[in-house]
């Protein structure tokens, strides 16, 4: 039987499989080295500076528009609503007649009065004609004038009860609410029962406008009254000659709420906006002092702290650098500084992103 061909021990072959893991593994470092070295992408700012003159920002606090004159209108009686002069709008000036009750039984017995008043003022001017001739004795006399006072004053009370079906502006002033409709019944608290509505109109003068605001316990400390304020009006942001109004800390209430450890304040406009309406939100912030030189302020979110010293990531050509700075104070916008140039192009850095000094980096364009 011949022999059969003996198959080689070992075969050679190409290591193709180790050579493409080891192209991987260098792609794969390739890009981990690119990646690590490549700018990181970050956005720049520049510091807020307040010029010399300018005021220094203490405190700030939010609230709303309120009107230091307001008032709900009622009735003094109950009835029923008879006449409405005034709408949502309205202006009315003090003692300007609002709205009228229905009073025709009242007017009625007023006017009795007034008819029994005059005839008894004529039968006592004939009485003391016949007290002279002897006739009339001085008891009758004086029963007729007893009378006619009497007379006198049930007319005066009449007056007053007609007075009090007569609704007044207390002040002047421009109508906010309408709460009533003629032909309702209106009263003074809930004297007029369960479907009696308790007032007419809201009444509220424009030119005492005010923001009321709650400052801190901690803050409250720096404030004084007369002292400037600077007031930004929410509904007023879009609007650039009203952005930011000027007032005076006119009042701090002499009491604190123990709940939420606030002091209330009332700041007043200087100069109003005719668009300023109650219950707008506001932001005052109460200023000090004037800077006696330019000052440079970052904020909280940009300072470093790192073993004990205060730093700022800048751009330093491209790459990022950390600046020295020493903290002078604190205030609202946060620390004022000293050691940074006011032009210094501040790296904005998001929380998630790492940075090391020296790493090269990109601005975003805007």
């Amino acid at each position: 039987m011949a022999d059969r061909p003996s198959k080689p021990a070992i075969r050679k072959r190409f290591p193709w499989g180790w050579m493409v893991l080891l192209g991987l593994g260098a792609l794969a470092l390739g890009a981990t080295w690119v990646q690590k070295h490549a700018p990181v992408e970050v956005a720049v700012a520049v510091p807020t500076v307040f010029k010399a003159g300018e005021r220094n920002p203490l405190v700030t606090a939010s609230g709303y528009i309120v009107a230091r004159h307001r008032a709900t209108l009622s009735a003094k009686v109950p009835g029923r609503l008879g006449w409405l002069g005034v709408e949502e709008g309205s202006r009315v000036q003090k003692g300007q007649v609002i709205a009228r009750l229905e009073a025709s039984d009242l007017q009625a017995a007023r006017d009795q009065t007034a008819a029994l008043l005059s005839q008894a003022a004529v039968d006592l001017a004939r009485a003391e004609k016949l007290v002279k001739e002897g006739v009339l004795d001085l008891a009758s006399l004086d029963k007729l004038r007893s009378s006619k006072v009497v007379l006198e004053a049930q007319l005066r009370y009449q007056d007053a009860q007609l007075e009090n079906m007569v609704l007044r502006a207390p002040f002047t002033g421009t109508v906010t609410q309408k709460l009533s409709e003629v032909g309702e019944t209106v009263s003074p608290g809930s004297a007029g029962g369960a479907n009696a509505i308790n007032a007419v109109a809201v009444l509220a003068d424009f030119d005492s406008l005010e923001v009321e605001v709650e400052v801190s316990e901690n803050g409250i400390a720096r404030l004084k009254k007369g002292m400037p304020a600077e007031i930004r009006v929410d509904a007023l942001e879009s609007i650039p000659e009203a952005r930011t109004l000027k007032g005076v800390l006119r009042e701090i209430y002499p009491t604190s709420n123990r709940q939420k450890a606030v002091v209330v304040v009332r700041v007043g406009f200087i100069g109003k906006d005719k668009r300023l309406v109650p219950d707008m939100g506001a932001k005052v912030t109460f200023l000090g002092d004037p800077y006696t030189q330019d000052t440079v302020i970052l904020g909280r979110e940009q300072v470093v702290k790192q073993k004990g010293t205060f730093s700022v990531w800048t751009l330093s050509g491209d790459t990022a650098a950390l600046t020295r700075v020493e903290i002078l104070a604190e205030n609202p916008l946060g620390y004022e500084v000293k050691g940074l140039a006011k032009d210094a192009q501040l790296l904005v850095i998001p929380p998630e992103k790492i940075l090391q000094a020296g790493a090269r980096v990109k601005v975003k364009e805007r």
